[in-house]
């Protein structure tokens, strides 16, 4: 009897443990796995437009500009404006040491003088001899020898004419004067210095109109709206199609519009970049001077008007379920399905999306768009 008790209470210790655990895998059963909340990387939307707005260093010259150099050789005698001075056109900037010039001018008068004299008596002889020739008294060799003295002294004397106007526009050349209205932007020499014909003197421009030159790369080139053109005028009858602002750091709060004057179609060898030139008029009020720095802002997207917002995202982003485009929006951790339209890729590899429901700063999510579902919980990598 008491062996049989002690079978009956481990039996029924035995069905207590598994109705326990029965009950507990039960439990466990009916309660709902915690979600996992998936960790995404997101880019913001960038619109288009704005990728299509660059940035140029340029510097600001004037739209005339001239190196100034003496046609003869000599010594400076006097400088008459320094460096930064305005001058008009016509006025006396510099001079040469005149003496040896008057000097030549003086010796190619004398020389002229005596050839004239030569030719007056050479003419005299011939036309003694040219009226005894027409009435038979001289033989025709004679009339011939005083007819080529006569063109001898004549050539001679021309050539001494010549030498005297050369000598003379030498004399005149020991001045300088500026050829347009400007500033003198540098100088290079010392006054009494001897100097060279041809050796730069003053550097003179003309910022009444104001050019500024900058470099734009190729990649930007092929990324510029602009249709093929036979030349620049028909370029310039474009600009329409972009934008060309010029911003100065001394004056942060203002924009300045430039005029497109011309691009080169050949690239630099050095930077592989085109140089380009644009034109302002002189502001009032404001010292604008050459050799200042300017940064150039070009919108190549500023003619273009579009219906739905344009943006660039990896092409990781794009979800493509039965020939439909899709992207995910992350939005307070929350991922949302937005369909888009594809355009075409940029030079960044970037594909083009449009779509009403997105706007510039969305967060777009890049990574494992294939493994999300609208409305699944996520959250950003970066917490």
């Amino acid at each position: 009897m008491k062996k049989f008790f002690s079978i009956l209470i481990g039996v029924c210790l035995i069905a207590g443990a598994c109705y326990g655990l029965n009950t507990l895998r039960q439990k466990k059963l009916s309660e709902p796995e915690p979600e996992i909340i998936r960790p995404v990387r997101t880019i913001a939307l960038k619109s288009a437009s704005e990728s299509m707005l660059r940035h140029y260093f340029g510097t600001l010259q004037g739209a005339k500009r001239a190196d100034l150099s003496f046609r003869v050789s000599g010594t400076l005698n006097k400088i008459n404006v320094e460096k930064g001075a305005s001058v008009k056109k016509g006025q006396l900037l510099a001079t040469l040491d005149p003496r040896d010039f008057n000097t030549r001018v003086k010796q190619a008068q004398s020389s002229q003088a005596q050839a004239q004299a030569q030719f007056n008596d050479a003419q005299t002889n011939f036309k003694r001899y040219e009226n005894l020739y027409k009435q038979k008294v001289v033989p025709r060799a004679t009339y011939d020898t005083y007819k080529t003295q006569m063109d001898v002294a004549k050539s001679a004397l021309n050539a001494a004419i010549a030498s005297t106007k050369t000598v003379r526009d030498s004399l005149k050349d020991t001045e300088l004067h500026a050829p347009f209205d400007g500033v003198i932007v540098n100088r290079m020499v010392e006054n009494f210095q001897d100097i060279t014909a041809k050796q730069t003197i003053f550097s003179l421009q003309d910022i009444s109109v104001l050019e500024i030159v900058f470099n734009i790369p190729d990649i930007d080139v092929l990324l510029a709206p602009i249709p093929n053109v036979k030349n620049i005028e028909e370029l310039k009858s474009k600009q329409d199609l972009f934008s060309i602002n010029a911003r100065f750091e001394a004056i942060p709060d203002k924009v300045f519009p430039l005029t497109l004057k011309e691009i080169s179609a050949q690239a630099n060898a050095a930077t592989n970049t085109y140089p380009v030139t644009a034109t302002m008029p002189k502001q009032k009020n404001i010292r604008l001077l050459p050799g200042m720095a300017v940064t150039v802002e070009v919108d190549f997207n500023s003619g273009n008007n579009v219906a739905d917002e344009k943006f660039f995202v990896p092409s990781t982003a794009i979800l493509n379920e039965n020939n439909n485009n899709f992207v995910w929006i992350f939005n307070n951790g929350i991922a949302k399905k937005i369909p888009v339209k594809i355009g075409s890729m940029n030079n960044d590899s970037q594909i083009e999306i449009s779509s009403t429901n997105l706007k510039n700063n969305d967060l777009i999510i890049t990574a494992g768009v294939y493994f999300l579902h609208d409305n699944q919980k996520v959250r950003l990598l970066e917490e």
